[in-house]
C-alpha cells in the first residue's frame, strides 16, 4: 500500500527540509507544489492563474505516481479547503491513512532568516505569509496530526516523522 504524507505549515517552518529527510528515510517521493507553480510563472501565467493550474498540477502527479503503486510526501501548505479535501482523496485512492505533519517555527525572527537565507524559486515567499491576504485561506483544523517544532534539530524530528508515518500505517 502507498503511503500518503501530507506536510502543512507556513513558508520557511522546515516542511520542505523535512520532507526530503522523511522521503528519504521511508522510500517515498517528495512532490514540491512550488516547483510547478515557478515553472508556470516562469512561462508567464500571472499569480491568479498559476496558483489553482499549479495545484491541478500536482494532484493530477500525484494520482499518477500513487497508482504507480509509490509512496508520496506532499510539500505544501494546506491553507485552502480545496487542498486538504484533494489530499484526503488521494490518501484515499493510496488505501493511506490520513497523515498529516505540520512544521512549525513560533521564533518569527528565525523565520524571516530562513525565507531571506533560502534559494527560493519564483512562487516562494521571501517575508512571512499573511493569510489575511489570500481570501478564504485559513490554516487546516484537520486532527490528528503530528506537530513539529523545527527549531529543534532535524534528526530527531524526522525520527519522529517517520515513527508517526509507520504507526499510521499500521494502524
Amino acid at each position: 500500500m502507498p503511503v500518503v504524507v501530507q506536510m502543512h505549515g507556513e513558508p520557511g517552518s522546515g516542511k520542505s527540509t523535512v520532507a526530503r529527510a522523511l522521503a528519504h528515510r521511508i522510500g517515498a517521493v517528495v512532490l514540491d507544489k512550488d516547483v510547478i507553480k515557478s515553472a508556470l510563472l516562469r512561462a508567464g501565467l500571472d499569480e491568479a492563474r498559476a496558483a489553482p493550474a499549479a495545484y491541478e498540477a500536482y494532484f493530477d502527479l500525484a494520482r499518477m505516481l500513487v497508482r504507480q503503486g509509490a509512496a508520496v510526501v506532499l510539500d505544501n501548505p494546506v491553507f485552502w479547503p480545496r487542498v486538504e479535501e484533494q489530499w484526503l482523496a488521494l490518501a484515499a485512492l493510496a488505501g493511506s491513512p490520513p497523515l498529516l505533519i505540520e512544521c512549525v517555527c513560533a521564533d518569527r525572527g528565525e523565520l524571516r532568516r530562513r525565507l531571506a537565507a533560502r534559494e527560493a524559486l519564483a512562487s516562494q515567499p521571501r517575508e512571512p505569509l499573511d493569510l489575511a491576504r489570500h481570501a478564504g485561506a485559513a490554516p487546516t483544523a484537520f486532527q490528528p496530526r503530528l506537530a513539529l517544532d523545527t527549531l529543534r534539530p532535524l534528526a530527531p524530528l524526522v525520527d519522529e516523522a517517520v515513527a508517526y508515518v509507520c504507526g499510521g500505517v499500521r494502524a
